[in-house]
């Protein structure tokens, strides 16, 4: 067998896109790991070498699913031909590869016709042993947008491993929703598992959103899945965080709905957090909760008590940026609903000049004016409390 390393996979398709290409895969056909004994080697399961571009350089491979579980597959390298190196890979626009020394594109499964047709289709039957690679579909049409459609034989594919994706490990799943959650259209994601069938065996928390519409004068949307969609949509540049908080802001909606009648109790962390259907990382759960937690709140600061209200910013502990971040999302969720009533706007100066000068204050000439020694913890925490009340009642009202 001919020895020749050609380019693969992603680089391959966004070179034909006209997309800029961040990170090249190479493929070797026709060696054995001995010859790139001189590389950093990373693959665990089969040999992936780092050249000196730092590109990732792997041996042709073919694999086989031998057992249940993402590590369920058996590897061959040995005289393995490019065509079967590049039929397990998960759609044809990812299935085609190029000879940079003859300036020729390998399309074995018609990949760039799909291209041109804007169509993501799966590449072979072997799609179904990995159910991640339905969550890539999903991504790519993020990427692609709108336009691209999938295949209708995907399509069956596709809810035909929808039990499947009930076995999905959360840490993969998180890792795909990063990529997501990245991009400027993150809605079209979910709304294509929404498309597809299969968003309730993934996330079926979002799911129970499309069950339930409000239809009070505030939410004219068909569902709150719709509302969250326009909130997302809202925030297409803006951070993970915000994107996440959009997500789950009205995730306990259609519970207390069932329970209550209404959405009283939404917001409520403990209402909120078991309904969770992914695995965010803690430091960034904390602040979206926080977020979700005060998203209606900020609000109605101006029907609450001076002392509720400076309770709201101490809240905060001196974290400018959360506040931000709330205005930011508080906003995007006011836009993104379909309203028969004005929509309130957020004095977002008042809110930030009230924030600033409740932390910045010291109390230290206050507790220097009394005797050394004479001054409790719990004096100092009341008499700064009485200071942001008396800011709140100057600023705020």
């Amino acid at each position: 067998m001919e020895k020749k390393i050609y380019l693969v996979g992603g680089a391959v398709r966004d070179r034909l896109l006209g997309l800029e290409t961040y990170d090249k895969d190479f493929v070797a056909v026709g060696f054995d790991a001995d010859d790139f004994s001189h590389l950093k080697l990373v693959g665990k399961d089969f040999p992936v070498f780092i050249d000196e571009n730092g590109c990732e350089l792997a041996l042709a491979r073919v694999e086989k699913k031998v057992s249940e579980g993402y590590n369920g597959f058996a590897t061959q390298t040995k005289n393995v031909t490019l065509e079967e190196d590049l039929k397990r890979r998960d759609l044809t626009i990812n299935s085609m590869a190029y000879d940079e020394l003859n300036d020729k594109v390998i399309d074995p499964f018609n990949g760039k016709a799909d291209l041109e047709k804007k169509v993501l289709r799966h590449t072979s039957e072997a799609f179904v042993e990995d159910p991640l690679r339905v969550l890539r579909v999903a991504r790519f049409r993020a990427k692609l947008g709108y336009e691209w459609k999938i295949a209708p034989s995907t399509k069956v594919l596709i809810y035909k491993m929808k039990e499947h994706l009930k076995e999905l490990q959360p840490d993969r799943v998180y890792r795909e929703i990063e990529k997501v959650l990245d991009m400027q259209d993150s809605h079209l994601f979910f709304e294509t598992l929404f498309e597809l069938g299969v968003l309730d065996a993934v996330f079926p928390s979002l799911y129970e959103l499309t069950t339930l519409k409000e239809g009070s004068v505030y939410h004219m949307e068909n569902s709150c899945f719709i509302h969250t969609m326009m909130v997302l949509k809202n925030l297409s540049k803006e951070s993970r965080l915000l994107k996440l908080s959009a997500l789950y802001h009205d995730i306990a909606k259609p519970s207390c709905y069932r329970i209550y009648g209404n959405s009283a109790k939404h917001d409520k962390i403990e209402i909120v957090e078991p309904l969770l259907d992914m695995q965010v990382p803690s430091k960034m759960k904390k602040r979206m909760l926080f977020i979700i937690q005060n998203h209606i709140r900020v609000y109605i600061l101006d029907t609450m008590k001076p002392s509720k209200v400076a309770q709201f910013f101490e809240s905060f502990k001196k974290d400018r940026r959360l506040l931000e971040e709330l205005i930011l999302f508080a906003d995007a969720d006011n836009q993104g609903r379909i309203c028969m009533k004005e929509k309130k706007n957020l004095p977002r100066q008042k809110l930030l000049n009230c924030f600033d000068l409740i932390s910045s204050y010291s109390p230290k000439s206050w507790i220097d004016s009394h005797e050394k020694g004479k001054v409790s913890s719990e004096a100092i925490k009341q008499h700064i409390h009485k200071y942001n009340i008396d800011v709140v009642k100057k600023e705020f009202f």
